[in-house]
This record gives C-alpha cells, structure tokens and sequence, in this order.
C-alpha cells in the first residue's frame, strides 16, 4: 500500500503531466490564422487526424483534454481551462480525495515542479523546435533534465525560494 507521500508525488506528477501534455499540444500544433475582416492573427489548436489517432492509442488518459482543444482559438485563459477541466473531469475525486487538487496545485511541491518544466521549455525550446517530438519523448526528456546535476541544483534553489517566500506573501 503506498504511503501518503507518495500518493501526494504521484498526484502532483499526474497534474503536472496534464500541464506539459497542454504545453505540447500547443507547441507543436499550433497554427496562425489571419482573419480577413479585422486582418488580426488568432492562433488556433489544429491537430491533425493521424496525430489524434496516436494520443488516443498512447496517450488515451490525456485525450479529452486534446479533443477539448483541438479546432480552439487559442488564448491563456482558454489553455487554462481545459487544464482545469481535465483535473477536474479525470484526477480529482478519480486519482485522489475529490476536491483535493486545489491543495496539490498551492503546494510547494506542485510550484516547484512547474517552475523546473518551464524552465526546461525556455532552455530546450530550440532543440524541440529542431523537429516534432512525440509528448513520451517530452516527458523522458524532462525527467532526466531534471535528475540531472543541472536539474537537481535548479528544484533546491526553487524550493529554497519558496519556503522563503510563500505564494500570496510578500
């Protein structure tokens, strides 16, 4: 039977799998649209039919989240929902006690996992531009940043950071 940190560590990476599938979908399916009445660009989710057929055989647990972006116009508000969402609809209450990942996501651990994923990306980002790469290929990528010397001495200074200042102080 695991343990409850384990538990916590192994809902925490669920969530911030969630965050780093929606990252992905944007990174590599997005697309620039140029609406002829207004002549602004609007940035659309386009995943094509082949790419849908593969997150639903590998990646079947994240595809609502994918068929609920998928045609989107794109925004920061409309990525974190379907974030939001998709916790809602497939982790909390199914992985862990419902109305619980308000809890995980406030948590240091949570906070420091997502700083060291965007940080991965600003650092990494030429490199994943080089070429498609498959979302298991993002998230093995990113694990052995992240348990590398690099990786590790970044999540101690992050985690130092944020028992020094806690979210919602100053």
């Amino acid at each position: 039977m695991a343990s409850e940190q384990e538990k916590f560590i192994y809902t925490v990476d669920r969530i911030i799998e969630s965050v780093m599938f929606e990252n992905w979908l944007r990174f590599y399916f997005i697309t620039s649209m140029t609406e002829e009445k207004d002549e602004e660009e609007h940035l659309f989710l386009l995943i094509p039919e082949k790419a849908m057929q593969n997150i639903e055989k590998e990646y079947s647990e994240l595809l609502p989240m994918a068929q609920r972006l998928n045609n989107q116009e794109l925004s920061f508000e409309v990525s974190q929902e379907a974030v939001s969402i998709y916790i809602a609809e497939n982790i909390d209450g199914k992985i862990i006690p419902r109305d619980t990942a308000g809890s995980v996501i406030d948590s240091m651990a949570f906070q420091a996992q997502l700083q060291l994923f965007n940080t991965w990306i600003q650092l990494h980002q030429d490199q994943l531009e080089k070429g498609f790469v498959d979302f298991g290929t993002w998230r093995t990528l990113f694990a052995e940043w992240k348990n590398s010397g690099p990786g590790k001495e970044l999540e101690e200074k992050i985690l130092l950071s944020l028992q020094k200042h806690p979210a919602g102080q100053a």
